[in-house]
């Protein structure tokens, strides 16, 4: 049995769209996973109004391992809550990330005594835009790979 070139060239297709989704998924697990899907990340961000759907989704994406024929929407619907979650933190969690860490000068007797513990939150808290940023950059290549690969989704 001779296998014709066009499905060849099909499959070889599947196979490039699928390893360029999951390398950039897995990309964003590791930005998201090392940097927001923390137990100190979830009390910094305690009253915000980020639904727990959107983290779900969010871990349910960078949780894919593999890419089947129809998981099209899920993988939309988690980068649609990647950006969701990307402007909520930025709005609403960035003007106040030092209060919320301990390390702003505005407000002293909040601010956190141990000086590892100081040095530690001042070193995240002058990291954190710059890896929500790259999640954002991330999250906007997963974006136009879905879109070019699945024009359907928008």
């Amino acid at each position: 049995m001779q296998v014709s070139d066009a499905a060849l060239e099909t499959i070889s297709e599947q196979y490039t769209r699928d390893t360029e989704i999951l390398r950039l998924i897995g990309e964003l697990r590791e930005v998201f996973e090392n940097n927001f899907d923390r137990t100190w990340f979830s009390l910094i961000i305690d009253g915000m109004p980020i639904d727990f759907r959107t983290v779900r989704d969010i871990r349910e994406l960078v949780s894919l391992t593999s890419v089947y024929p129809g998981e099209e929407w899920q993988l939309y619907q988690g980068v649609r809550e990647l950006e969701t979650f990307h402007q909520t933190v930025k709005h609403f969690l960035l003007p106040v990330l030092k209060e919320r860490l301990g390390v702003s000068w505005l407000f002293p007797h909040r601010r956190v005594r141990d000086a590892q513990q100081y040095i530690l939150r001042k070193f995240v808290a002058f990291t954190f835009p710059y890896n929500l940023e790259h999640l954002r950059r991330l999250t906007l290549k997963l974006k136009s790979c879905l879109l070019f690969h699945y024009p359907f989704l928008e």
